[in-house]
């Protein structure tokens, strides 16, 4: 029952009745309640503009002729009296033959009538009466000022029985009602069948998620913020599925990276024991095995603490000011010996003075691992191409070129990703060397600095890894 009351389906539903319940509620009190109220102040606003017409054409010749029309049309008793002067007074009636004569109005005499206009701020009194069954008001409004009275004018307004009239708006409030409870019942079930349902629906796929099923597809709505919310669940799930393809892979190589060094230690150290461990030359060689091994696995690690630091945004950078054309030098210095070794040629482009302010530890990490990557995919040729130019003024510009197999450009937006592996492994592929964590720590970094980033490459025509910065 609880669950029911919170439904949305019970929540739209009591939302169309409750807005009924008050509409109706508002519509009694403003047609049968306030009903005569709201009749006597039309008919009393109606009187005193009547009366307001004929002081304006008080001079004008047919004044007496607009006094009969207005009796008529408003069906109203009018009496005007004007003072001449002297004392003498003329007296004009309406010939309104369907009401009765003023005599028998329970009402004060004109003297009266003209006192109490002259005492009031408008010039003007009102007075109730009643003939018979029926009500009316007198509205008497003075002519001239006090010190210059040229006549009075004296409404007689009946106000109808509203008994009968107030039945009748009764019972058309009952149907009524009742009609708008059935629309609002029937509008109800049409608003749930087209809004609740394509949710109930998203609720049903997103439940699915929780169940590993993420190739799914909701239907779409007809509702453009429905819709929207069915096309993100639906990318999301996709997103999903390939997030959970990649912490399957990521599993798989982390496992596979942690596990090939324990393994080569473990036996190189058994064989230290059984075998090599009199004879120097073979115990140093084996040792050797281990300590690289166990240098590999130190790198595996440092750069997986790095990474999740970064990702979770608990590293913090240390910005300083520094020569990055100087500090590129000192880097590749350090690799010349490598390149001599294993036939490499380091092509070096870097303009003079290219000043930057930022954390040196992380752009240097960034650059060695930029320039790993690029000895891991570059072509036989071993040629790579290291550039630190000025774009603009005060835009920089860092690149490593290979000439490798280069990268799809489907596949170019995960590359970033940790142990990201191609389709075409042969474009490109997890290499054994590194730890395959490189480029989502070039990522993380250049996230961190705030810096653009990204790779030009096209599949045989190498790639071209590249970072922007503000310098100095």
């Amino acid at each position: 029952m609880f669950k029911f009351i919170n439904s949305m389906r019970f929540r739209v539903w009591l939302v169309f009745i409750g807005f009924t319940t008050i509409l109706l509620g508002f519509l009694y009190i403003n047609q049968i309640t306030l009903f005569p109220y709201f009749y006597n102040t039309i008919k009393m606003q109606e009187t005193t503009e009547t009366a307001r017409v004929l002081a304006r054409n008080w001079d004008n010749v047919s004044l007496l002729d607009e006094m009969n029309r207005l009796s008529r049309e408003q069906e109203m008793l009018i009496v005007i009296n004007k003072y001449i002067g002297g004392g003498a007074v003329l007296e004009y009636t309406s010939d309104a033959d369907n009401l009765l004569s003023r005599t028998v109005f329970d009402i004060p005499p004109t003297e009266t009538l003209l006192e109490e206009a002259l005492s009031s701020r408008d010039g003007s009194t009102v007075h109730s009466f009643r003939v018979g069954e029926r009500e009316g008001r007198c509205y008497s409004l003075l002519v001239g000022t006090q010190n210059n009275v040229r006549g009075l004018i004296t409404i007689y307004n009946f106000s109808e029985p509203l008994e009968n009239t107030q039945s009748v708006l009764q019972s058309q409030f009952f149907l009524s009602s009742v009609s708008m409870f059935i629309v609002a019942f029937l509008l109800s079930a049409f608003v749930i069948h087209n809004i609740s349902e394509p949710i109930i629906n998203i609720s049903r796929s997103a439940k699915k998620l929780t169940t590993g099923e993420f190739n799914m597809t909701t239907r779409k709505a007809d509702y453009a913020e429905i819709r929207t919310l069915t096309e993100n669940l639906n990318k999301a799930s996709r997103e999903i599925a390939k997030t959970e393809n990649l912490r399957k892979d990521l599993l798989a190589n982390v496992s596979h990276d942690l596990k090939t060094p324990l393994t080569m230690i473990r036996a190189y150290a058994e064989m230290i024991r059984d075998l090599s461990g009199d004879n120097p030359a073979k115990r140093m060689k084996h040792v050797q095995v281990i300590i690289d091994e166990a240098d590999r696995l130190n790198g595996l690690v440092i750069d997986m603490l790095d990474l999740s630091k970064l990702q979770s945004g608990v590293a913090q950078k240390t910005v300083t000011f520094f020569n990055f054309s100087m500090h590129l030098d000192e880097v590749l210095e350090r690799f010349d010996y490598f390149s001599r070794e294993n036939k490499f040629a380091f092509v070096k482009e870097i303009e003079r003075n290219i000043l930057i302010r930022a954390d040196v530890s992380k752009i240097e990490r960034v650059v060695y691992n930029l320039i790993n990557n690029a000895v891991n995919y570059t072509g036989n040729d071993g040629k790579i191409t290291v550039r630190l130019i000025r774009k603009k003024d005060t835009i920089g510009r860092f690149e490593v070129k290979d000439t490798g197999s280069g990268i799809a450009k489907d596949e170019q937006p995960y590359i970033w990703e940790r142990y990201y592996k191609a389709k075409k492994s042969h474009f490109y592929k997890r290499t054994t060397v590194g730890t395959g964590l490189g480029l989502s720590i070039v990522k993380s970094v250049m996230e961190l600095h705030g810096y653009s980033y990204g790779v030009n490459s096209a599949p045989g025509k190498g790639s071209t890894f590249w970072f922007e910065f503000p310098c100095e």
